[in-house]
């Protein structure tokens, strides 16, 4: 708003893509497909709700990334443990709740660079906890806290019509956001094998054991330089390189 130039997104799409029932809404309408959800501020408003599908359930804080307050526990059986699983996130982060059907099939994320159109990295597959098919990254942290060793799983098969599938719809759900210069798209296929959308990170890592240094290393290439080709494409659509 001070017209002080910055790489990657703006402030409006990244408060947008914190908010994860908005963010769907917004790449649904782009026709990307995403999986119906419901967001309630407590268990009780559940009473009369028509849940958005049929058990197993997805519990998450609808607002805030990183797989904030996702556990072992946000995968739901029964309305017992929905209703009970909601209470923990709103008590603990005091914020609306979305629930969504869990999809078992594997999970992607892609990550895309430049602008006008951006492109599509390699697609990377998602490591699973194996007893409860959640995200590896989602609840590795807590197990480093207490020192207990997940075991993963890497289900389903890349083919190349898949990833051209997740990268186009990746491509358009940057569009939808108006995302800029990089970002992150989440993934997860249901159990015929089609892809949903998750969520948009447009500000990932850059650590060198994120997604960026993976992908580095898939493409023959430094980190540095993959960065340095990701900066000049951010300087020239602010006319800053030529």
């Amino acid at each position: 708003m001070l017209a002080v130039p910055a790489l990657g997104s703006d402030a409006l799409t990244l408060s947008l893509s914190l908010d994860k029932a908005w963010t769907k809404d917004v790449v649904a309408r782009a026709g990307v497909p995403v999986a119906s959800h419901l967001s309630v501020r407590s268990a009780a408003e559940l009473a009369g709700r028509m849940l958005p599908g049929r058990f197993p359930l997805f519990v998450k804080p609808r607002w805030e990334g990183t797989a904030k307050g996702i556990l072992a526990s946000s995968r739901v059986e029964d309305p017992e443990t929905l209703a009970h699983e909601v209470e923990r996130v709103v008590h603990a982060y005091r914020q609306p709740v979305l629930i969504e059907p869990f999809l078992s099939g594997a999970e992607y994320t892609v990550t895309l660079i430049g602008n006008s159109p951006p492109r599509a990295l390699p697609v990377l597959q998602r490591a699973l906890e194996r007893e409860t098919g959640i995200g590896l990254h989602a609840l590795e942290r807590h197990a480093k806290a207490a020192n207990r060793a997940l075991q993963h799983s890497v289900p389903g098969e890349l083919t190349p019509a898949l990833e051209q599938r997740l990268s186009e719809l990746a491509t358009r759900a940057f569009d939808a956001l108006e995302c800029r210069d990089f970002a992150r798209a989440d993934f997860r296929l249901d159990a015929e094998g089609a892809p949903h959308f998750l969520e948009m990170n447009p500000l990932p890592t850059f650590s060198p054991d994120g997604s960026f240094g993976i992908l580095a290393e898939l493409l023959g290439r430094s980190l540095p330089d993959l960065l340095a080709e990701v900066i000049e494409g951010g300087l020239s659509r602010l006319g800053l390189v030529p």
